[in-house]
């Protein structure tokens, strides 16, 4: 019996044991080029992490190119925006992503990031995401990267207030679904956004100044473009045979052609105001308004014989297709204002630029 019980209280021993989860608190690592901190490359940081930890960047310039291949957040250790209290992190290996992000669960916030290019067939990019969830890009400069931001075969993640100038693609997602863009501003570039066979993703509160192209859509069904400031572009939302997807509340000012669709259909178009050259071409069949309300045009001649805001004729899109605005809005849905050098010319509703 004696015998019996000691075996009986073993057992419990190992099945409390067995039941308790032994945690390990994540570790913070710090990163100093000039040797002030636990490592001096962000690499050799992110390969003696552990999974969860976080490491901190301090200023200073960091030449390297990064894979990140763990669960980790990798963090600018500054909140000053002083050329000397800046993090750099500049690629060094030709074509090659200057962060390299193949784990889910990774955190890149507060960088300023080029590459080096060859301006050969294979695109440098600044971040590059492969495969990967709920990854958080945020507050970082990407300049002069032949794409700023890339997302492969990626879901779910964040990319929040992003800079990307100067380079032939912003922010670039590719068979990628259910992201988030948040407050990015995509300035001088080819392709300020770039959506490829991608599908219900989210854009909003996004800034494309000065591209191409300020959004496009390619092969890209059911995303979500709402309050996004869109101007001075070329074009500034452009689709290619997408369909289903939806356009609120957008602000497109100053652009060459505001938005464009070729052999897209079934894209919902309301609430946005339109302030360009030539404010739209549809070459599909597409939905210019709800059943209560359309889109401002400031080319829009009709009248509002009962006061309620929307014009008593249909704006005109494609006469052709049958394109048409049959609750068009009298008045902006913004506050948008045209500088001095943004002005009218020859009473044609005609904008430019110096």
């Amino acid at each position: 019996m004696k015998g019996k019980a000691i075996l009986n209280a073993f057992l419990i021993f190992l099945f409390i044991l067995g039941s308790v989860t032994i945690s390990t608190a994540a570790a913070v690592i710090s990163v100093d080029s000039n040797g002030g901190g636990n490592y001096i490359s962000i690499q050799e940081a992110v390969n003696n992490a552990q999974e969860g930890d976080t490491i901190l960047v301090n200023p200073g310039i960091y030449k390297e190119n990064v894979k990140v291949e763990k669960k980790v957040s990798i963090l600018a250790n500054s909140s000053s925006e002083a050329p000397g209290k800046r993090i750099y992190v500049l690629g060094t290996v030709l074509d090659e992503e200057v962060f390299y992000v193949n784990s889910s669960n990774v955190t890149i916030d507060g960088f300023f990031i080029s590459g080096v290019s060859s301006g050969g067939d294979k695109y440098e990019v600044g971040i590059y995401l492969e495969g990967v969830e709920n990854c958080s890009l945020s507050n970082n400069a990407l300049i002069m990267n032949d794409v700023g931001i890339s997302l492969t075969g990626a879901k779910e993640n964040y990319l929040v207030n992003n800079l990307v100038s100067l380079g032939y693609q912003g922010i670039a997602l590719e068979n990628s679904e259910d992201n988030t863009l948040l407050g990015n501003l995509m300035l001088t570039n080819d392709m300020g956004i770039l959506l490829y066979n991608s599908a219900n993703n989210t854009l909003m509160n996004n800034t494309a100044d000065s591209n191409t192209k300020g959004v496009s859509l390619e092969a890209s069904d059911m995303n979500a473009l709402t309050s996004n400031t869109i101007s001075k572009n070329e074009y500034g939302i452009f689709t290619l045979k997408s369909k289903s997807n939806v356009l609120f509340n957008n602000s497109l000012y100053l652009n060459g052609v505001g938005a464009y669709f070729n052999d897209s259909s079934d894209n919902t178009v309301y609430m946005n105001d339109f302030v360009n050259y030539i404010n739209a071409e549809d070459e599909g069949t597409n939905f210019w308004n709800t059943s209560s309300t359309g889109n401002y045009w400031d080319k829009y001649s009709g009248d509002d014989a009962n006061g309620d805001r929307i014009g008593d004729t249909p704006y005109v899109i494609n006469e052709t297709t049958g394109s048409k605005d049959y609750m068009p809005l009298m008045n902006e849905t913004s506050s948008y204002e045209v500088s001095e050098n943004e002005s009218e010319v020859d009473g044609n509703e005609t904008f430019v630029t110096n």
